[in-house]
């Protein structure tokens, strides 16, 4: 199977995340795309993140229309922090016989050089990449010279897909001001985070 991994915190996840999913999975012949909510982020070690079950959880509400994702939370077995070059030596110990596809957005690729063990992470995954606005797209020879590694060693995808101007942070952010976000994220994470009073400042 082809398989796309779609890492984040998902805090939560919203509309722009979905598209984002369904585009790659139909463009980049994908079989199936998980989403990858992270345990411990290294990068957000110390900031306040959401309960990981809550953010699972809606994410399983977020996805259940869509049989062909699914939610992958493996990251909660594996020691912290939740470097993705493990995660992806994991999941290919259990399914050796899948290939799997890292979903990353354009401005992903000139952090990626310094991220835990980069050259493993290429080893055991290609690169789908969706282009941001006002973000130059690297190519594979400049990601590989980055690494210093060969061009043939990066297995590098664009999937174009329609930019909705949403985040995650600004959702929170609406929920703590008491606005709507309706239409940002599905009417059932909307009724979740109403009903577990999440991001109003009483959870």
């Amino acid at each position: 199977m082809n398989i796309g991994l779609f890492g984040g915190t998902f805090d939560p996840v919203h509309l722009g995340h979905l598209v984002l999913a369904e585009r790659c999975r139909a463009d980049a012949g994908l079989d199936e795309v998980r989403f990858l909510p992270s345990y411990k982020p290294p990068h957000k070690q110390g900031a306040p993140i959401t309960r990981f079950e809550h953010r699972v959880e809606m994410l399983q509400l977020a996805t259940a229309g869509q049989p062909l994702f699914r939610i992958e939370p493996i990251e909660k077995e594996l020691p912290p922090p939740s470097y993705t070059a493990n995660t992806l030596a994991e999941l290919r110990t259990r399914q050796p016989g899948d290939a799997f596809h890292l979903i990353v957005g354009a401005d992903c690729l000139p952090d990626l050089p310094g991220w835990y063990q980069p050259k493993r992470i290429l080893e055991q995954a290609s690169l789908i990449v969706v282009p941001r606005p006002g973000v130059e797209l690297w190519s594979r020879e400049r990601l590989a010279a980055a690494l210093e590694i060969p061009v043939d060693a990066v297995r590098l995808t664009v999937v174009e897909c329609p930019l909705m101007e949403v985040a995650s942070r600004e959702i929170r952010a609406r929920v703590a001001a008491g606005k709507s976000i309706r239409y940002l994220v599905p009417r059932a994470v909307e009724e979740y985070i109403r009903e577990k009073n999440l991001y109003d400042g009483t959870a």
